[in-house]
């Protein structure tokens, strides 16, 4: 079930609205006007925290109620408080491209030994309706090996998903162990060499 998020006329100035625990909005798309409105903070992100790309009612001043999904959040860098937020209107019985989370599960049987898996892509591109979005899609990664290499045609299919990324893109891979050399024979007798000399220099002078 859809929530509701209620938005209200803007007044004053941007840091004003933050100070009232308001968070700026732009609300466009879908052949309706742009509008800039405000709505409750803590609301948005309460709902963010659950899911970053639910389908929200907006509910408009003078404009009804309409179907929205968040498109872009913007946060203060250090106390990620909200700042501003993009509302996009949709239509439910139209795609829409938007970007769903990867969500790893599992540990790689490379990783237990001893391997590092490096993440190379943490969200896809899809197009799909609206009704069949979901927030992350999960990637169970248990199965791989050292070496191992996850690519976005393996990753699980999703009913009524059409997946944008190129097929050949690498999502995860499991990496060797990172190899500390060992000082060869050579390098460990230079410091000494290099004393030897010294002391040489050292009695010639004398």
């Amino acid at each position: 079930m859809s929530e509701t998020v209620r938005l209200i006329e803007r007044a004053g100035k941007p840091s004003a609205q933050r100070r009232q625990g308001l968070v700026p909005v732009v609300i466009y798309g879908a052949g309706s006007e742009s509008l800039s409105l405000s709505a409750d903070a803590k609301t948005v992100d309460n709902i963010l925290s659950r899911n970053p790309r639910a389908i929200l009612k907006a509910e408009i001043p003078a404009a009804g109620t309409k179907d929205v999904i968040i498109n872009e959040v913007q946060r203060q860098p250090l106390t990620k408080k909200l700042l501003h937020i993009d509302f996009h209107v949709i239509d439910m019985k139209t795609e829409l491209e938007t970007k769903v989370a990867l969500h790893f599960t599992g540990t790689a049987e490379g990783v237990k030994d001893g391997g590092i898996q490096t993440v190379e892509l943490h969200e896809i591109d899809i197009r799909t309706l609206p009704d069949k979005l979901e927030p992350t899609l999960e990637v169970d990664v248990s199965g791989l090996a050292i070496g191992d290499q996850l690519f976005v045609s393996d990753l699980p299919k999703h009913e009524g998903w059409e997946v944008l990324n190129d097929p050949e893109t690498l999502v995860v891979k499991i990496a060797p162990p990172a190899v500390t050399e060992e000082p060869t024979a050579e390098e460990g007798e230079a410091p000494a060499a290099v004393e030897e000399a010294a002391e040489g220099t050292e009695g010639k002078e004398a």
